[in-house]
């Protein structure tokens, strides 16, 4: 069961977003849409500032259907950061699957351009040092 190592951290920090957010992406990869879209929500909740769970609970939606919302949460995530590559590419998949070409491609080209200069990982987890 992928979600045996989850236990131990959800009792110990329930409200934690980051844990929610690891419990959502688990159910997303098994395609339990629902459960993820719940644990995404409340991610969301604790954290609205969240990018990452912003964005996978706007792909979770348009993976059930709702693509307005998906729409409406992606712009929000976009809004917090709009140097988010991720999240200007998802709302191009999104704005081209519910017919807008040109706006989807104007978001294509904007991920482009913020993902040339994205760091591969982030400075938080660059070690620092004093001398």
């Amino acid at each position: 069961d992928s979600s045996a190592p989850l236990s131990h951290p959800i009792h110990l920090y329930p409200p934690s977003h980051q844990v929610l957010l690891m419990k959502a992406r688990v159910h997303e990869c098994r395609q339990e849409f629902h459960e993820a879209k719940l644990c995404f929500q409340n991610a969301v909740a604790v954290n609205p500032f969240h990018v990452k769970a912003l964005q996978h609970l706007s792909m979770v939606h348009h993976s059930i259907g709702n693509s307005r919302l998906a729409e409406k949460l992606l712009r929000d995530a976009v809004t917090i950061d709009p140097m988010s590559h991720q999240s200007w590419f998802n709302m191009g998949k999104v704005l081209q699957d519910m017919g807008d070409f040109v706006t989807s491609t104007e978001c294509f080209e904007t991920a482009i351009e913020l993902e040339a200069t994205c760091p591969i990982l982030p400075f938080s987890n660059i070690p620092r040092t004093f001398e």
